[in-house]
C-alpha cells in the first residue's frame, strides 16, 4: 500500500471515530439525563403522595385529582404493598393496557408507615417520542459537515503528497536498477530531496563506470597488447590452453605470422611507418577472424602474430591459410618490392587432448620452414595431423539436423555446479547433443555453427526448452535448480520469446525460480539493449540470468551491475593451471570485485584438480564446475 493511501486510510479512521465516538458519547449522556429527570418527576409524585396521606386525606378524595397527577407523570399502575400483601392495586394511563416487561419498576417505603411500601410503574422515558427530521436535523448537519471537510482534507492530502509517491517509486526503481530513475519525473516533492536523487544517481552511475573501466584496465594491462589492445602472450596461452582440451572442438587450427621485415621497414622508413604496418595487420586479423565462430587473434612478440580457428578440419584449415596470405599480400608497403619475403606464416592442425607446448613446436617448425622458402607464403604441417574429424559439409549437417529435429532425438547432458562445501549442488547445466551418422556423439560446439548456417539454430534452440520445461514440471517445485545456454538469436526473436514467456508464466514461480538462463559475454558484448530488456523480463517472472565465458576476452563488465545478474561464470582459460599463473589470480580478483556492489556469484568452470581448485577458494570463489566434480552424464527426458 502507498504511504499516501497508508496515510489518508489512518486519517480517515481517525476522524470517523471520533465521530461516532461523540455521538455515542451523546446519546449516553442524553439517555442518563433522561432518567435522572425521570426520577425526579417520580419522587416529586411519591413527596406529594405522601403528604397527602399525612393529611389523614379520604380515598375518595384521590380519586379526584390522583389519576390526572399519575398520568402527567407517566405512571401507569400504583400498588400499595403492606408485609408483602397487596391491599391497593390502581391502572391509570388512560386506563390503557401497557407490558409489564415495557414499564419501568419504582418502590418507596413509606417513612411514617413502617412496612408499607409504594409501588410505581412508569412507561419509558423516550416511549412517546417520535424521531421527525427537524430534531435531527442539527446533529445531521453537523455530520455532514465532518464528512466534507474530511473529503476535502483527505484529496488536499494526496495532492499534497503525489510528489512523495513520484519520489518513492524513483527510489524503488533505483533499488531495482532501473534505467528511468536516472531521469527525474515533474512535481517530485520535497524538492531538495529530488535534487539530492539526481546528484547521487550520477555519482553513483559515474562510480560504477569509473570501477568498470578500472576493472577493465587492470585486465587489459593483464591480457592485451598495449600497442595494438589484441591479446597478448599471456592470453595467448590461456586461449590455446582451453581450446586444446575442450571437447566440443575436436580439431583446432593454429596459425603463427611473423613480419621478418618489420625491423627494416622500421630501420630505412622510421616508426611511423612501422606502427602503420601494425595497424594493418591488427585490420587484417579482425577482418579474417570474423569469419569464423569463437576466434581469437593477438600478439606475441612485437612481429609475431597469431590466429586460434577450433573446429577446424585439415582441409579447412589448407583454405583458410590460402585465404589468410591474400589479405597480408595486399599490405600497403613503402616500397612494393619489400612484400617478397616480408611475412611468413606457420600453420598447424592440431586435435582435441594435443599438448599445447607441442603445439607451439610444431608451429614454430611450420613457421621455420615457411621462412627457408625465402619468399612470402605459409606452410601446414602434415606430421601425423590428418587425424579424423567431422567434415562440415553444409548439405550433410542439414539432412542430420533435419531428421534430428524431426524426430526430437536431441540428447540432454548433465553437469553439476557446486558450491564451496564441494557437496551442495548450486545447479546442474544441461546441454544438448546429437548422434550424428555413424552413431557418434557430437558436442554442441559441433553442430550449433552447423545448424546457425543451415537456419536451425532457433528449432534445435526451442526443441531444447521444451525438453526442459517438460523436466522442470516432471520434477515439480521441490528440485535443484537447471541451467540452460541460450543463443541470441532465440532471445531477440519476438515470437521465440513471448511464446517462452507464455510458457513460463503457466508454471508456478517456484518453478520458474529453479529456471537459470546462461547467455556467453561476447553476445552481451555484441546485442547490449536487445539482450537486455529479454534477460529483465525472464528475470522480473522469476529467472535466475548467468552470464558464461567471462574473462574469454576483455570487455567492460558494466552489465554485471545493469543486467542485476545472478552468476557470473568464468572461461575455462582462466582456471587452467590457476595456482600458478599470478596474472590470472588477479584477473579473477578483478572480476570479483566488479561483483561487490551487486548480488552476482562467482562460478569457476573448467576445474580439474584440486591444487585449482584450493587456490580458487582462496581467492574467495562462491562454486566450482569441472571434472573434478562430475562428469557429463546422459539424461533421459
Amino acid at each position: 500500500m502507498k504511504f499516501t493511501n497508508k496515510f489518508t486510510f489512518i486519517t480517515s479512521a481517525i476522524v470517523l471515530t471520533c465521530i461516532v465516538l461523540i455521538l455515542a458519547g451523546g446519546v449516553v449522556s442524553l439517555r442518563a439525563l433522561a432518567f435522572k429527570y425521570h426520577q425526579q418527576r417520580i419522587d416529586s409524585v411519591i413527596h406529594i403522595i405522601e403528604s397527602q396521606i399525612e393529611k389523614q386525606t379520604k380515598v375518595t378524595e384521590f380519586d379526584h385529582w390522583l389519576p390526572d397527577v399519575l398520568d402527567a407523570s407517566g405512571i401507569v399502575r400504583l400498588e400499595v404493598i403492606h408485609n408483602d400483601v397487596t391491599v391497593y392495586k390502581s391502572y391509570y394511563e388512560s386506563r390503557q393496557y401497557y407490558p409489564s416487561d415495557s414499564l419501568l419498576r419504582y418502590s418507596h417505603e413509606l417513612e411514617h408507615y413502617p412496612g408499607v411500601e409504594l409501588v410505581l410503574h412508569t412507561r419509558q422515558p423516550f416511549s412517546d417520542i417520535k424521531f421527525t427530521f427537524w430534531p435531527l436535523a442539527g446533529v445531521s448537519i453537523a455530520i455532514f459537515l465532518s464528512l466534507s471537510l474530511l473529503w476535502f482534507a483527505l484529496r488536499w492530502i494526496k495532492r499534497s503528497f503525489h510528489g512523495a509517491e513520484l519520489l518513492e517509486r524513483r527510489a524503488r526503481y533505483l533499488l531495482q536498477n532501473n534505467p528511468t530513475a536516472r531521469f527525474a519525473q515533474q512535481g517530485e516533492w520535497p524538492k531538495a530531496v529530488s535534487k539530492a536523487l539526481d546528484v547521487l544517481s550520477e555519482r553513483l552511475e559515474n562510480s560504477r563506470k569509473e570501477r568498470s573501466v578500472f576493472d577493465t584496465h587492470i585486465r587489459g594491462q593483464a591480457f592485451l597488447d598495449e600497442g595494438t589492445g589484441l591479446g597478448n602472450r599471456l592470453a595467448f596461452e590461456n586461449r590455446l590452453d582451453a581450446v586444446a582440451m575442450d571437447e566440443n572442438f575436436s580439431s583446432n587450427t593454429l596459425m603463427l605470422i611473423s613480419l621478418t621485415e618489420l625491423s627494416n621497414v622500421k630501420y630505412q622508413f622510421g616508426v611511423a611507418e612501422e606502427e602503420k604496418m601494425i595497424q594493418q595487420m591488427v585490420d587484417i586479423l579482425r577482418n579474417f577472424c570474423e569469419r569464423y565462430n569463437d576466434s581469437f587473434y593477438g600478439r606475441t612478440q612485437k612481429s609475431e602474430f597469431v590466429i586460434i580457428l577450433p573446429q577446424m578440419s585439415y582441409a579447412e584449415t589448407e583454405v583458410a591459410a590460402k585465404q589468410l596470405t591474400k589479405l597480408l599480400y595486399q599490405l600497403q608497403l613503402p616500397e612494393e618490392s619489400l612484400i617478397e619475403n616480408f611475412f611468413h606464416v606457420g600453420v598447424v592442425n592440431f586435435p582435441f587432448g594435443s599438448k599445447p607446448m607441442h603445439i607451439i613446436d610444431d608451429v614454430n617448425r611450420s613457421l621455420l620452414v615457411a621462412e627457408h622458402q625465402k619468399v612470402s607464403g605459409w606452410h601446414l604441417s602434415d606430421e601425423d595431423l590428418k587425424h579424423t574429424v567431422i567434415i562440415k559439409g553444409t548439405v550433410r549437417w542439414r539432412a542430420l539436423l533435419t531428421d534430428v529435429l524431426e524426430k526430437q532425438a536431441l540428447l540432454i547432458y548433465r553437469q553439476h555446479v557446486i558450491q564451496r562445501d564441494a557437496m551442495t549442488i548450486l545447479y546442474s547445466e544441461l546441454w544438448p547433443r546429437i548422434k550424428g551418422y555413424q552413431q557418434e556423439i557430437i558436442a554442441a560446439g559441433t553442430f550449433m555453427p552447423m545448424a546457425e548456417k543451415c537456419g536451425l539454430s532457433d528449432q534445435i534452440d526451442r526443441q531444447m526448452l521444451e525438453k526442459i520445461l517438460a523436466l522442470l514440471i516432471m520434477r515439480g517445485e521441490v528440485s535443484e535448480p537447471i541451467a540452460v545456454n541460450l543463443g541470441s538469436h532465440l532471445l531477440m526473436n519476438k515470437e521465440n520469446h513471448k511464446w517462452f514467456m507464455f510458457e513460463l508464466m503457466q508454471q508456478s514461480r517456484q518453478i520458474r525460480h529453479n529456471l537459470v538462463i546462461e547467455v556467453s559475454e561476447h553476445l552481451i558484448e555484441k546485442d547490449y539493449f536487445s539482450l537486455r530488456s529479454a534477460l529483465i523480463a525472464l528475470q522480473k517472472i522469476g529467472c535466475k540470468i548467468a552470464i558464461d565465458n567471462v574473462g574469454k576476452s576483455v570487455v567492460n563488465t558494466e552489465y554485471i551491475l545493469d543486467f542485476n545478474i545472478d552468476y557470473l561464470k568464468l572461461h575455462a582459460s582462466l582456471i587452467r593451471d590457476i595456482h600458478m599463473r599470478k596474472t590470472n589470480q588477479v584477473a579473477i580478483q578483478s572480476l570479483m570485485a566488479s561483483c561487490l556492489n551487486s548480488h552476482a556469484k562467482v562460478i569457476a568452470v573448467g576445474i580439474e584438480t584440486d591444487l585449482e581448485w584450493d587456490c580458487l577458494l582462496q581467492l574467495g570463489i562462491y562454486a566450482g564446475q569441472g571434472s573434478i566434480f562430475s562428469t557429463p552424464q546422459q539424461m533421459n527426458i
